[in-house]
C-alpha cells in the first residue's frame, strides 16, 4: 500500500474513535447530571442506524469525520449545562494525554510497528484537535453582557 493512502486511510481509523470518545465524554457526564434519555450523535445530519445502551442512544451518521453531538433534556440547568459541555473536551485532553505518552514512550514501535505508531499520534492529535475546537466555540458562542448604552446629553 502507498505512503499517502495508508496515512489517509490512519487519519480516518483514528478520528472516528477519537469523535466517539470525545462525544461519550460528554454523554457520561449527561447521565449523572440528569434523568433523560441521552442521544450521542456522531457526525451530522440522519443517523444511519442507531444503537441503544440503558439510557444512551449511540447515533452514528454519513459524515461522522467531521462532528458530533450530544443531546440531553433541554431543562437542564446552566451549570450542569456547562459541566456536561465541558466534559468532552476534558476527556478529549486526558485521551490525548494518554495516547502521545504511550506512542513517544513505546520502545521500539518505530521499527516493529509504525502504522500502530502513527495511529497513536494521530488519535491523539486529533482528540486535542477536537477539545481545543470545542472549548474555541463554547467561548464564542457564550452568553454575552449587554452594557447598556449611556444617553447621550442632547444641547439645547
Amino acid at each position: 500500500m502507498d505512503g499517502t493512502l495508508r496515512i489517509l486511510l490512519v487519519v480516518v481509523a483514528a478520528t472516528i474513535p477519537a469523535a466517539l470518545i470525545h462525544e461519550l465524554g460528554r454523554a457520561a457526564a449527561a447521565l449523572l447530571l440528569t434523568k433523560g434519555r441521552v442521544i450521542v450523535l456522531l457526525g451530522s445530519g440522519r443517523p444511519l442506524f442507531s444503537v441503544r445502551i440503558g439510557r444512551v442512544l449511540i447515533a452514528p451518521t454519513a459524515r461522522a469525520l467531521f462532528d458530533g453531538e450530544c443531546l440531553h433534556e433541554p431543562t437542564t440547568s446552566p451549570r450542569r449545562a456547562t459541566a456536561i459541555l465541558l466534559a468532552g473536551p476534558l476527556v478529549g485532553d486526558v485521551v490525548f494525554l494518554a495516547a502521545a505518552a504511550a506512542a513517544a514512550t513505546w520502545n521500539g514501535g518505530v521499527t516493529e510497528h509504525p502504522t500502530v505508531q502513527l495511529a497513536l499520534f494521530v488519535f491523539a492529535l486529533v482528540a486535542l484537535t477536537r477539545a481545543s475546537a470545542d472549548l474555541v466555540r463554547a467561548v464564542g458562542s457564550g452568553p454575552r453582557l449587554a452594557v447598556a448604552a449611556k444617553p447621550v446629553a442632547s444641547a439645547r
